[in-house]
């Protein structure tokens, strides 16, 4: 997305290649390279070096020194580590407002060279071959030597096997390339024989440009910016976020926030739509009155039954109970009274037994009921409970209903004993 691109500024810079010897085994930190740095070469740069500086004598804010690392070998006297050592020329200040990162400006040169190492076509861009250079086009072995004029400053590159290994700035020359030029260039070249890391690389193919004349300046430097040894660096670190990511990251989010009340507020009038729409239609109207239907529980109370059976009488619910206790008042576990009978009328029927323990009996007005041995029916206690009989009693009357018998549950009765 737009809002999370990084705007670059390219602000004027000084940059340099700086050579630091160690063991074989050996790491230098931020801190140690400062020190160094500082013995090697004082004030050179016309700034306090020290990264935590914040002041300078003149009362105006320091630019750091910044050391980012290029190319590491082992030589004859130990580990080299060879850094590009860049600082800003003016006070990055104005910067922070507008821009996420600061670059020197001359890193078009590495794009220009990128392209030259790939075979590309330069655009716009005047390339100056002095006759006295001996320049060599072959790069196939990604060796190159670039020497650039700009606003005269000498700019040479060297890149080995494809990788930036040697960065150098010289100001003082003239508008075009002459025989100053060449005499330094020629010194150079016998630098690059003698290097103890140039020496095995081969042949370098030279490339002069003279960039006073190019028009696409801006578009070669947001493209350097895009390399991968460019991303990150910035000559303006800072530990919290700059007011220009700040504004960025506040306005990425109120997108983010407002999408999502968009997308909330979509689906719920699609819904809605969706809703008119399936009762738009008058033969769906007659659906939007009906009741829903009410669904009977045979099935649980046959479960009931079973968990009875099965002795899991914790698992039945309350109204199990208020059956056995209202019956010896009269009361059926339906809630309703019966009137009270003789012993000689019982209009119940035998459905069945359960597990030999529950008996199941219905009435001739559909009541159905559940009955284990000393519950009560009407003036009725239950005796016994056999596998397919069931024996009630009432003062000294006992009656004895069998399943399967005819549609008169009365099957016998015998005396009290």
């Amino acid at each position: 997305m737009f809002l999370l691109n990084n705007h670059i500024a390219a602000v004027s810079a000084r940059m340099m290649t700086w050579e630091v010897t160690t063991s074989f085994d050996g790491t230098l930190t931020e801190n140690e390279l400062q020190k160094r740095f500082e013995e090697d070469f004082g004030n050179l740069f016309g700034m306090r070096n020290e990264e935590n500086c914040d002041v300078c004598d003149t009362g105006v804010r320091a630019n750091r020194v910044f050391f980012w690392p290029l190319v590491s070998f082992n030589a004859s006297d130990g580990r080299k580590h060879r850094y590009l050592v860049a600082i800003a020329n003016e006070h990055l200040a104005n910067y922070r407002k507008k821009y996420d990162r600061c670059l020197p400006r001359q890193i078009l040169f590495y794009a220009v060279a990128d392209k030259i190492l790939r075979g590309e076509a330069v655009d716009e861009v005047a390339i100056d071959i002095h006759a006295n250079c001996n320049a060599k086009w072959n790069i196939a072995d990604g060796n190159l030597l670039l020497v650039a004029l700009w606003k005269n400053v000498l700019y040479i590159l060297v890149f080995a096997k494809g990788r930036l290994c040697h960065w150098s700035e010289e100001s003082g020359y003239g508008v075009c390339f002459d025989e100053r030029i060449a005499g330094r260039v020629h010194r150079f070249k016998e630098f690059l024989k003698a290097d103890e890391l140039f020496v095995s690389a081969g042949s370098f193919a030279e490339n002069f440009i003279c960039c006073d004349v190019l028009s696409n300046m801006e578009t070669l430097f947001r493209t350097a910016a895009k390399d991968p040894f460019w991303r990150g660096l910035d000559l303006d670190k800072s530990e919290s976020l700059k007011p220009c990511e700040k504004r960025r990251w506040s306005a990425f989010a109120s997108i983010l926030l407002l999408l999502g009340l968009l997308v909330a507020l979509f689906c719920s009038d699609a819904l809605d739509w969706v809703n008119l729409w399936a009762f738009a239609d008058g033969s769906n109207a007659e659906f939007s009155d009906v009741a829903p239907v009410e669904l009977s529980s045979p099935a649980a109370r046959d479960l009931e039954m079973l968990a009875w059976a099965d002795g899991h009488r914790d698992l039945l619910p309350a109204k199990w109970n208020l059956g056995r206790d209202g019956i010896a008042d009269g009361a059926n576990m339906f809630g309703t009274r019966r009137s009270r009978k003789s012993c000689d009328s019982l209009d119940y029927k035998l459905l069945g037994i359960v597990g030999g323990r529950v008996a199941l009996m219905e009435s001739v007005t559909g009541e159905s009921k559940m009955l284990s041995v000393g519950d009560s029916l009407l003036k009725y206690r239950v005796k016994d409970i056999g596998k397919n009989e069931v024996v009630l009693r009432c003062g000294r009357k006992e009656v004895r209903y069998e399943i399967g018998t005819a549609v008169d549950p009365v099957v016998s009765q015998v005396g009290a004993r």
